[in-house]
């Protein structure tokens, strides 16, 4: 790989202040009920987002963490607050399942913070949400309102996938991101890698590739380098660069290792897929700055 630009754009990762808000998910009684999640039970704020030569963190998008789900705009108040290292943009919370009439309001109370997008996870019994009939008339306000949609959800299924396909045609100025690598695992990568092709269909659909922490999460979950190569490669033969961006999920990751260690894994990983330099800027940093409106 030559002269590839080692500055780095970070489209998923967290930060949160216990005191501060709600994150009811982090309690030890609530699910996901994760082996040492104890390492999760403290401050993570942005100054903890620290990397060394060759990299630089050049910008971070900043994805809700449950600090007050009625309330979502007060999480993007206190993201304004904090000081941040680099450029940074928001993803919001908003309950996609809320009556519509509530979902408006939430949204108005959204923009006067400028987010990127608002995220619901789309996983077990809220996974009846993502096929809902009212999921289109927010994805609707959502494209009105130039805000992206993050969606968490299990692509190896197809019906989520034909979903996710269905909103990205109906709605071509709603930008739809995919969240962790569309949930990949051994158990299910043949028929992820079968709809990943689908997907290269639209522009307006794109996937971050991170999570691999929660495979196992706690100590039992180990750096997989084979099942990253994996990934990437097959994501990369499916899907155009521009629609691929490498993120951490902060602080999350933690349970492999460092952050620095997280994206020197990512540019190894890249180098030994024999991609450009050019490549590897795009899935580290340009890909994301697209998507994100990060300069």
């Amino acid at each position: 790989m030559s002269e590839p630009s080692l500055d780095i754009i970070d489209p998923h990762l967290h930060v949160w202040q216990l005191k501060a808000g709600h994150y009811h998910w982090l309690r030890s009684d609530k699910p996901p009920i994760w082996p040492d999640k104890a390492l999760l039970q403290q401050d993570y704020l942005p100054d903890a987002l620290q990397l060394s030569a060759p990299f630089r963190l050049a910008g971070a998008v900043a994805i809700e963490a449950g600090f007050d789900n009625n309330l979502p705009e007060r999480e993007l108040h206190w993201l304004s607050e904090q000081s941040w290292p680099c450029a940074w943009r928001s993803v919001a919370f908003l309950d996609c399942a809320a009556p519509l009439a509530d979902i408006e309001r939430k949204l108005a109370a959204l923009l006067p913070y400028q987010p990127a997008g608002v995220r619901h996870i789309f996983e077990n019994e809220d996974e009846a949400i993502l096929h809902g009939a009212q999921l289109d008339t927010v994805a609707k306000w959502l494209q009105q309102h130039q805000l992206l949609l993050e969606v968490q959800c299990d692509v190896s299924k197809s019906a989520n996938t034909l979903r996710i396909l269905q909103l990205a045609g109906r709605y071509p100025g709603l930008r739809l991101v995919l969240n962790h690598a569309s949930l990949v695992q051994p158990t299910n990568v043949q028929a992820w890698q079968r709809q990943l092709g689908l997907l290269a269909e639209y522009n307006n659909i794109a996937m971050k590739l991170s999570g691999w922490e929660m495979l196992k999460a706690g100590r039992q979950s180990r750096f997989e380098a084979n099942w990253l190569r994996q990934v990437l490669d097959m994501a990369l033969n499916q899907l155009p660069s521009q629609q691929l961006m490498l993120a951490s999920n902060f602080p999350l990751c933690l349970w492999q290792g460092s952050y620095q260690q997280l994206w020197q894994r990512y540019f190894d990983t890249c180098q030994q897929l024999g991609l450009s330099g050019s490549e590897w800027q795009q899935l580290s940093k340009l890909t994301a700055s697209y998507w994100y409106s990060l300069r």
